[in-house]
């Protein structure tokens, strides 16, 4: 659907995927990511309108060709968190106002806002995505994949605005039980990605062996093997949702604190709130009022790191903006560009160092430092075997024949049979010799 390059007209005022007026939406050129939401949702109605998903229906009762249909509601989710946020360009009537003063304010929404209704329009396809898996009954989900979905729901219902903020805060899960979710879910997800992947390789084995579609390999034939395969995606499908969810609940909870932020800016420059109540202008400062503003400091203006996905690529951009005029407006280019995969491979990081090299290198690593010890042994000792030394050492060696070596060796015994004549055996500090003869 990424890939597609045809135009698909998505209605704004339901899906939101414009970010814009209905002319905004028809005029601006389409993303990836907005064309495959218009193609997904046109593919979810001709599902409504056939019939092809039954409610009251169980996971025995659905065909093996509609299984697949059943992720739609989970790729939309998908499409509307990593669909682009574009703030309408002002228009020339909205930049100026009837008495020809120029305005600093804008009409349409913010990207905060804007991107608030794509994460709410998320999450409701998730919930129906996993509402629906858990309507087939059982052997589609797992259990303990369903009692995490409940105790989320029960969470959410515990937040909701009607109840107090004691039971809200009790309602609350604690760090610890946040982090043991998540490691059961990364299991979860893992041994279902581990299935998957033997599925997809017996189902490559068999289209190269060329078996027909009724002959069983492995246990499984053609039909039998495509169904589990569409199981194990829908399981994997609902591990990922459940993450989708729980991250979209902190980003929710950080797009109302900014637009609360965006929106008493936008009062601050609206000049509509520097008039009093009669509809009159307020009175003119005095000199003292315009003393203690020159003596206040300018106020700067909000800085943020806003993170975006881009739509071609898919990958995480690190932007930092500012907001000017109710608006976020970027500082510079992207300063970072990081893989998805990355991110997630640092989640469940070991705490201790790891080993920066397997047995076989370090093996091989001291092989070649003995090997190395060794040559140098033998070099040392043939360099040591033509030195001069003692004349009993060299007839011990027999190497009393060689000349030079025999004539370097006398000399080495002329020079240590002086040194025993000049210092006698027994010469030397003694211990009755120490101190004062006089006492």
């Amino acid at each position: 659907l990424l890939d597609s390059d045809a135009t698909v007209a998505v209605p704004v005022s339901d899906s939101g995927v414009g970010n814009g007026s209905d002319a905004d939406a028809t005029t601006h050129q389409q993303t990836p990511i907005e064309k495959a939401i218009g193609l997904l949702a046109d593919l979810q109605t001709q599902i409504s309108r056939n019939g092809l998903l039954s409610k009251n229906e169980h996971l025995d009762d659905v065909p093996t060709s509609s299984l697949e249909l059943l992720g739609v509601e989970y790729q939309l989710g998908r499409a509307y968190l990593a669909l682009p946020t574009h703030a309408p360009p002002p228009s020339a009537e909205d930049a100026t106002t009837s008495n020809g003063a120029h305005d600093n304010t804008t009409s349409g929404p913010s990207p905060s806002i804007l991107r608030k209704r794509n994460v709410i329009r998320a999450t409701e396809y998730y919930h129906s995505f996993l509402k629906r898996l858990e309507q087939l009954g059982e052997g589609m989900l797992q259990e303990a994949t369903l009692k995490e979905y409940h105790a989320m729901l029960d969470l959410e219902d515990g937040n909701d605005s009607t109840t107090s903020s004691s039971s809200k805060r009790s309602a609350r899960m604690n760090p610890s039980q946040i982090r043991e979710m998540k490691i059961q879910r990364f299991q979860r997800k893992k041994s279902t990605t581990q299935k998957r992947s033997q599925l997809q390789s017996q189902l490559q084995r068999r289209s190269r062996l060329g078996i027909a579609e009724d002959e069983p390999l492995e246990g499984h034939d053609m039909e039998s093997l495509s169904r589990t395969l569409f199981v194990e995606t829908l399981r994997m499908y609902a591990e990922g949702s459940l993450e989708e969810l729980q991250s979209s609940k902190s980003e929710l909870e950080m797009l109302d604190m900014a637009i609360k932020m965006e929106s008493a800016r936008m009062q601050s420059l609206d000049p509509r709130m520097n008039r009093n109540g009669m509809g009159g202008r307020m009175p003119m400062p005095t000199n003292h009022d315009s003393r203690q503003n020159q003596q206040q400091q300018p106020q700067q203006p909000l800085q943020m790191t806003q993170i975006t996905q881009n739509p071609l690529t898919g990958q995480l951009e690190y932007t930092k903006q500012r907001i000017s005029n109710g608006q976020l407006q970027p500082m510079g280019p992207p300063t970072q560009t990081i893989q998805r995969q990355e991110i997630a491979n640092t989640v469940f990081r070991p705490s201790w160092n790891q080993p920066t090299m397997s047995l076989a290198e370090l093996g091989e690593r001291e092989r070649a430092e003995a090997i190395q010890r060794s040559e140098a042994q033998k070099v040392a000792e043939a360099e040591a075997k033509f030195k001069p030394r003692r004349y009993e050492q060299l007839v011990r060696d027999g190497m009393e024949d060689d000349d030079k070596l025999v004539e370097a060796s006398a000399k080495l015994d002329r020079a240590w049979d002086d040194w025993k004549e000049e210092n006698p055996r027994g010469s030397g500090n003694k211990m009755s010799e120490r101190g004062d003869r006089n006492f």
